[in-house]
């Protein structure tokens, strides 16, 4: 005998009607009603117990995003600690441009505290005197750095200024060491006399290749006057003044007061630059004016063939500011004793000193890991 077969069921949609086979043998009947009573009973059974279960069982069903938030984070803290150490090893083997690879890596993959990643690209490029990079690195880093590490940042960015100026005034110099050369070229062509063509081919259409070189010159000379004032308000920062001690005297120790002489000798320094750069751009300027106003034979330009500014040469630059380094950090106990990366302008020492060094690690005695 065959199973009875049930007539078809017409269920309703909200939208519209929808004819549905409903069960057709009688098992399945069964099976629907048991499953149908067993959720009213489940449901039942929640609505009868306390709100203080409920809403713990509710806890519960949420618990897993907060721990998977922390687990991320921990994840991520491990990566940027693997990552630091592969910067500072880089960095304490002298590898310059392996460690700016490392550290700009670092800058993109920490969401907190990011001024650390930036000080430590800035101060690698620094070292690998790519100054133009570690401005740009170690302006982020002052975005967001701390008051009580603010300082640690101005001081390599004014070593980071200074070297920039130091590039912009060798360029001037030698801009206007080309100016003086097109100008023998053009005094030898109209006198009727050998001279380098090259020289006084015009750059573009009706232009003086003596008066371009000029601006240009000029436009270096500005920018130079520009780093040397910038340089002047980083070593200016109150972050870099050592707080009056309870006895009223000056703040710190004598490390302290020699640094912030040093400060202050440096500070006066760019200030004369600024004038002696200002200056001698105007005297550049004003002698291109009178080329292209086409009076007299032009005269040399100002300053050619010698030293345009009172700013060093970029290798004595680069020793000098060596050479306080390994002052400054002779001076700093907080990060390491010696020679250690880390101290002095790495923030986690002890005491904040100057220096090129990156962020130091949480295994070295009084600093802590970036």
């Amino acid at each position: 005998m065959g199973t009875r077969v049930e007539p078809e069921e017409v269920r309703v949609n909200r939208y519209h009607r929808v004819r549905t086979p409903g069960p057709r043998t009688r098992s399945e009947r069964r099976t629907a009603e048991r499953r149908a009573a067993e959720a009213t009973a489940r449901r039942a059974e929640l609505a009868a117990q306390p709100p203080h279960v409920r809403r713990r069982r509710r806890l519960l069903r949420w618990s897993w995003l907060p721990a998977a938030v922390v687990l991320g984070f921990a994840t991520h803290l491990l990566v940027v600690n693997v990552v630091y150490a592969q910067g500072r090893a880089a960095w304490d083997a002298g590898e310059d441009q392996d460690a700016i690879d490392v550290f700009d890596r670092q800058r993109s993959v920490v969401p907190v505290e990011q001024w650390k990643a930036d000080f430590n690209a800035g101060t690698a490029y620094l070292r690998a005197e790519r100054t133009a990079r570690a401005l740009d690195a170690l302006d982020q880093a002052l975005v967001g750095v701390p008051d009580a590490h603010r300082c640690a940042v101005q001081t390599n960015r004014a070593l980071a200024l200074e070297g920039e100026q130091a590039n912009l005034v060798e360029m001037a110099q030698r801009s206007l060491d080309e100016a003086e050369e097109i100008l023998a070229a053009q005094v030898a062509r109209d006198a009727g006399e050998p001279y380098d063509e090259e020289l006084v081919e015009p750059p573009y259409d009706d232009a003086d290749p003596y008066v371009e070189e000029l601006r240009w010159a000029q436009y270096l000379l500005d920018s130079a006057a520009d780093q040397a004032a910038l340089r002047i308000e980083a070593l200016a920062d109150p972050a870099c003044t050592p707080p009056p001690s309870a006895g009223g005297g000056g703040g710190g120790g004598e490390d302290e007061q020699d640094e912030q002489d040093a400060r202050d000798e440096a500070r006066g320094q760019a200030q004369q630059q600024v004038r002696e750069l200002g200056e001698l751009a105007q005297d550049v300027g004003e002698t291109a004016t009178a080329a292209e106003q086409g009076g007299s034979a032009p005269s040399p330009a100002p300053g050619s063939g010698t030293d345009p500014a009172p700013a060093p040469a970029p290798q004595d630059a680069e020793a000098q500011r060596q050479a306080e380094l390994a002052e400054r950090n002779e001076q700093a106990n907080g990060g390491g004793a010696g020679a250690d990366p880390g101290a002095g302008d790495a923030p986690g020492g002890g005491s904040t000193g100057g220096g090129t060094q990156p962020g130091q690690g949480g295994t070295a005695p009084g600093g802590r890991r970036w």
